[in-house]
């Protein structure tokens, strides 16, 4: 049977890291990167070649289905491609390494990374093109939207709710209950103990805003 075609989106550390692993997920043909770095262009990069800009996806696009996963942290630039991409036949898989453990009653959308360590107990849901660095931990009935990145280690007690593009440091917390408004990012192990406001920064223990 013929493989699947492939396409990463972003040839730095994420990009890699899929580079690497997703034959752990799935049995994909991969073509190669797509990347706006100029100096990029045309390199062999964690095995494979560097194809063109993000726009040149539609190039790729054929009669049989091309996959793609956006292997970038950045929240407002995995937005921003989405919306780029908007009306064209692609699909987006979702790569979830082995030892991640989902309870039951936990819902996924599509275009997801969860690196290996990853837990995330009942009720909770992982909208689309999340991010959850290495052991993450997610508490039960917890909410993260669209574009969320979750650094390495980050605790999310239950209850929580990430809108749209929340991007959180390394280690940082939550306490139940906490909402973190859109945009907003929050630095590393920093303590969330109330709620936060969209589009603002937030540091330390506990965390309080800074912009």
């Amino acid at each position: 049977m013929m493989k699947e075609n492939l396409i990463i989106i972003g040839a730095g550390n994420v990009g890699g890291f899929l580079a690497y692993n997703v034959e752990e997920v799935g049995d994909y043909n991969i073509l190669g990167f797509l990347d706006d770095d100029a100096e990029k262009q045309g390199e062999s990069l964690f095995g494979y070649t560097v194809l063109g800009i993000i726009d040149d996806i539609e190039k790729y696009i054929t009669k049989g289905p091309l996959h793609v996963i956006i292997g970038i942290a950045n929240p407002k630039i995995k937005r921003s491609i989405v919306d780029k991409f908007f009306g064209l036949p692609l699909s987006y898989p979702n790569v979830v390494m082995k030892n991640v453990w989902l309870s039951k009653s936990v819902t996924l959308g599509k275009g997801i990374i969860l690196y290996p360590g990853v837990t995330i107990n009942f009720e909770s849901e992982i909208e689309d093109f999340v991010i959850m660095n290495m052991n993450c931990t997610i508490g039960h009935n917890c909410h993260i939207s669209n574009f969320v990145t979750l650094a390495p280690g980050v605790s999310l007690a239950g209850f929580t709710y990430l809108e749209k593009g929340v991007d959180m440091g390394i280690n940082s917390a939550t306490l139940q209950n906490v909402r973190i408004g859109e945009s907003s990012t929050v630095g590393g192990m920093g303590m969330v103990i109330h709620n936060l406001p969209p589009n603002c920064t937030a540091v330390g223990v506990p965390a309080k805003v800074i912009k």
